[in-house]
């Protein structure tokens, strides 16, 4: 059995039995034993190793606080240093910039509340052409992720997340923060049940697509997007 094919197997026993998400108005049991199945897949990660033959300097991550599963879902492309320093999800100026765009979309609570953080691959990449394989290695978890939490929105950052996820017929730099409802673009969605996706621009400030006004125009605008999932809680 290949790595990639062991992988979606322990991903496919975790998921065996499935749970409806985390939900406000769920006892507490249904709550508890989806955090149970995404702290056990959290843990098949750490233990993951079926890079290494192809990535002999692999740089395995702590385990990293990633949030409250909610309602929504933030995807980016992959941990950095700072986060494998702190163990903490989307850390340095990035991760200050992605505050600041969660704060101006809702009403109340704190930036984070609500929203699970993750990436397409769960360690740290050294080149592009480690990335590639990571990627395709790391895919069965990030699916295993989404099916567990099934979050009603899912924010990607970057052009990575949003061609691994993406289900339209969009290109990344046409489908930048235009929110991409499954039931509008395909007959079956990709993981069992309706999502928005919202592809947003990196918050990295190298980001020149940030740059022009009419870009950060369109960004704000979809703040509201956000709002309508955020404020649900």
């Amino acid at each position: 059995m290949s790595a990639r094919s062991a992988a979606r197997v322990a991903c496919d026993r975790i998921l065996s039995s499935p749970v409806e998400g985390v939900q406000e108005s769920a006892t507490p049991d249904h709550n508890a034993r989806l955090l149970n199945s995404l702290d056990e897949l959290h843990q098949t990660i750490d233990a993951c190793r079926k890079c290494e033959a192809s990535i002999p300097s692999l740089c395995k991550p702590i385990r990293m606080y990633r949030g409250t599963p909610g309602s929504v879902m933030i995807v980016g492309q992959g941990p950095g240093k700072q986060e494998r320093a702190v163990g903490y999800a989307f850390a340095g100026q990035s991760g200050k910039r992605l505050d600041e765009w969660l704060r101006k979309s809702r009403t109340r609570g704190a930036a984070r509340d609500g929203v699970y953080l993750t990436s397409v691959v769960k360690c740290v990449k050294q080149s592009d052409r480690e990335l590639e394989i990571m990627a395709k290695n790391c895919r069965p978890f990030l699916d295993a992720q989404i099916s567990i939490i099934r979050p009603k929105l899912i924010i990607t950052l970057g052009q990575l997340a949003f061609e691994t996820l993406n289900f339209s017929d969009l290109k990344f730099p046409d489908a930048l923060c235009i929110p991409l409802k499954t039931q509008e673009h395909v007959l079956l969605p990709p993981f069992g049940f309706h999502l928005t996706l919202l592809p947003w621009p990196h918050p990295s400030g190298l980001n020149r697509w940030l740059n022009r006004p009419e870009n950060r125009q369109k960004l704000e605008r979809s703040f509201q997007t956000v709002a309508t999932f955020l404020n649900q809680r």
